[in-house]
């Protein structure tokens, strides 16, 4: 058999198309991972999505009927009206991809609904469906059925407001740890001080805190107490922030 010779050039050539070729099957082979992966995901998405659906249709139905105001006698149509709604937006969890426009219109119709409302009552089975339509939003999101694109605005609002009704509310651990209990499920002010381990005066001065702020509500003069959207929104704005800095 005859011996090939190769010198130092060739051999240094030889082995940076070695390299060359080996990062191109690397990329061939991420690639077709990926692929495959994304072709599991939408075959979950595609046998589970009744499950999804019903599941957080049930939810809505739950939480709706035991979070409204019970001495209403709206209560019973309203119901109707607000359960539509979150079934109308819970049937999206079907498709594999939505619209941004889709998710904006729905909000925009319950902003005009707001408006409508009769009574000042009304804002608590109000925030009640806004808060189960954000979790859609949520569910929506982790399935990667859904992505929110932001355009980048200049920021017209002045520092003192920004400082006033946002950094300074949520400034303290004892508040950011009331939001955080809060949206799993309304709390009783007992519960809160539990929670918090603060009493009376101290308690009610952070709870002011939030209440100005439109971050939480309470559902009567001795009611429970509840997240808003609004309070969701930041909560969620910071989690984000948090977990794209650190």
């Amino acid at each position: 058999m005859e011996n090939v010779s190769v010198n130092s050039d060739d051999m240094k050539e030889i082995k940076e198309e070695l390299s060359k070729l080996n990062i191109r099957l690397n990329q061939f082979i991420e690639k077709s991972n990926q692929q495959h992966v994304e072709l599991v995901i939408d075959e979950i998405k595609k046998k589970y999505s009744d499950v999804f659906y019903n599941d957080i249709l049930n939810e809505s139905k739950f939480c709706l009927e035991n979070n409204m105001i019970s001495d209403c006698e709206l209560k019973s149509s309203c119901y109707e009206t607000l359960l539509g709604i979150l079934n109308n937006s819970a049937k999206n969890l079907k498709e594999n991809k939505i619209s941004q426009d889709k998710i904006i219109t729905i909000r925009k119709n319950l902003e005009n609904l707001k408006e409508k409302l009769p009574y000042e009552k009304c804002s608590v089975c109000y925030s009640e469906t806004v808060k189960l339509f954000e979790k859609q939003i949520d569910l929506m999101k982790n399935l990667g059925i859904y992505s929110e694109n932001y355009e980048k605005n200049e920021l017209n609002v002045s520092e003192k407001e920004i400082i006033t009704s946002l950094l300074e509310p949520i400034s303290n651990k004892h508040r950011l740890l009331i939001l955080k209990s809060l949206m799993a499920e309304t709390k009783t002010f007992s519960d809160i001080s539990k929670i918090t381990g603060l009493k009376a005066g101290n308690l009610l001065f952070h709870l002011k805190k939030l209440q100005d702020s439109e971050m939480i509500m309470q559902r009567s003069d001795r009611g429970d107490y509840m997240i808003t959207k609004r309070g969701i929104d930041i909560l969620n704005g910071i989690l984000g922030i948090y977990g794209k800095v650190f």
